[in-house]
């Protein structure tokens, strides 16, 4: 495993995905910040964004955002599917992006309906691309942040 200066969590949950990386980076002394909190300011409001520019101009935005982000160290990052997929190339430099898999489950109740529709793909897509995939069943941020902290100390 290369050496890594951030963490990218990653799961098909937004909202857990956010309350774990918080979790895990107090547990780890490390900064969070949430891909879509940084975009959303960037683009103020991105409803009239969109109606006013063209979604060439939103993408680089967000692309701007994402390098940005991929500059800093000692972060724990929460990313959702659709951001970590246009900018993975852009991440994977620096990150060691960590999926977890919740089950469908878990994502038809906490997730959106989108998620829970393109399931299966997402999954596969998902445990394709991160380098590090957790099959977790409980939703509790502490016992996922754990979980994430023993896997890491088992590959570095």
């Amino acid at each position: 495993m290369e050496s890594f200066y951030n963490i990218v969590i990653v799961s098909l949950c937004d909202s857990l995905s956010v309350q774990i990386s918080k979790v895990l980076s107090q547990s780890l002394g490390m900064m969070f910040c949430s891909t879509k909190d940084l975009i959303e300011y960037e683009l103020i409001d991105k409803n009239k964004l969109q109606k006013l520019c063209s979604k060439q101009y939103i993408d680089d935005c967000e692309k701007k955002v994402i390098k940005q982000i991929s500059s800093f160290e000692n972060v724990v990052v929460s990313i959702n599917f659709d951001y970590l997929i246009h900018n993975v190339n852009i991440l994977k430099e620096r990150s060691l992006i960590i999926f977890i898999n919740f089950s469908q489950k878990i994502i038809k109740e906490f997730g959106s309906n989108i998620d829970n529709i393109a399931f299966p793909s997402r999954i596969k897509k998902l445990q394709e691309i991160c380098n590090l995939s957790l099959n977790i069943r409980k939703v509790e941020p502490d016992f996922v942040s754990n979980k994430i902290i023993e896997a890491i100390r088992r590959i570095i």
